[in-house]
């Protein structure tokens, strides 16, 4: 089965009722992020999700989010409204959403996620039409089939944001900012994950890198750690996410990093991921099931890859990248013995 086209991904995969796989519960996701190039540490994270309670999807939701990240001043403003599906435009056929005043269409998003002295106010445009997808799963009978249970898109991988967001009586100009436009969606969230994604490094060719390590459920255990990334240099693009290979034994996960090495038909990467506690900005994530998980949020991580090509004699570097305070890091747990604060 070959890959889902983008105008299959780029559109809700839930559907309302009446549809018999409504009932085992459903959560989705829109997110767009980008990060300040000319001051490192300002980010902005948007998301639009839809929830679907197990055995009630007339009870589903939909949720906006918001964060402003400000590095500098360790001063992070998130925001978060829930509506009724009645109260929102979800397009069925194609990326038109609108959940509260927040509207997100292919090259634009727009609106206010909260109210009062906790609203975050956006216009943002972005390249839409001159991005090349990236797919987190080799098999296009992946993103249709129930495993893996969450399903990962990158419509827009390697995008530019301008226009404006605010908060906090302060606006920032967005000029050009490096970003990305991304799709989940599932029955639920896994158990735990680490997922990363990067466009922005200091002094390499134009370079993105995407990957995930996540444990699911199997019965009442959790599995191992399976990992999957894709790195992109220029127009060559690098894929570790082989189906044999998805259980990664150099998985390293510590509170606030992450790192592995994954090889594939000779190339090897080597990854790390890490952000200061105050990087991160605690949020509250609703399972289908009525559980509950917390994502540790940064766009303001640290990392660094190396991709390298298998010779004779070792491994030769291709590429190397460092990303500075520019890097998307999400830890999902239920845990909740950790120190970052819960602000949505």
């Amino acid at each position: 089965m070959p890959l889902p086209s983008r105008a299959e991904l780029d559109r809700l995969r839930w559907a309302p009722p009446p549809r018999p796989a409504d009932e085992r519960g459903h959560v989705e996701s829109f997110f767009l992020k980008a990060n300040d190039p000319r001051q490192p540490g300002r980010a902005l994270w948007l998301k639009w999700t839809l929830r679907v309670p197990v055995g009630a999807p007339e009870a589903a939701v939909a949720e906006a989010w918001a964060i402003r990240f400000d590095g500098d001043r360790r001063a992070h403003q998130a925001a978060k409204e829930t509506h009724h599906l009645a109260a929102c435009s979800l397009a069925a056929d194609r990326l038109a959403l609108s959940i509260g005043a927040a509207e997100l269409t292919p090259g634009r998003a727009r609106g206010r996620v909260g109210a009062g002295a906790s609203a975050i106010a956006f216009a943002l445009e972005f390249d839409y039409d001159g991005q090349r997808p990236m797919y987190a799963f080799p098999r296009g009978w992946m993103y249709e089939r129930g495993f893996p249970k969450s399903k990962l898109y990158t419509s827009c991988p390697a995008t530019r944001l301008s226009g404006f967001i605010e908060g906090a009586g302060e606006r920032w100009q967005v000029d050009a900012w490096p970003g990305m436009l991304g799709h989940n969606w599932g029955r639920t969230h896994a158990p735990r994950y680490h997922w990363a994604q990067c466009s922005l490094f200091t002094d390499a060719a134009p370079l993105v890198f995407e990957g995930y390590s996540g444990r699911i459920r199997v019965g009442r255990a959790l599995s191992p750690w399976l990992t999957g990334a894709v790195v992109r240099v220029g127009d060559d693009e690098y894929p570790f996410h082989a189906l044999t290979r998805l259980v990664n034994p150099s998985v390293r996960v510590s509170p606030y990093s992450w790192s592995f090495t994954a090889r594939e038909r000779g190339y090897q990467l080597r990854a790390r991921v890490s952000a200061r506690e105050d990087a991160f900005v605690g949020l509250r994530y609703e399972n289908p099931d009525g559980s509950q998980s917390h994502c540790l949020n940064s766009k303001i991580a640290d990392c660094e890859i190396e991709l390298s090509k298998k010779t004779g004699v070792g491994w030769r570097p291709l590429a190397r990248g460092a990303g500075r305070r520019s890097c998307a890091y999400e830890i999902l747990t239920q845990d909740f013995e950790h120190a970052i604060p819960v602000l949505a």
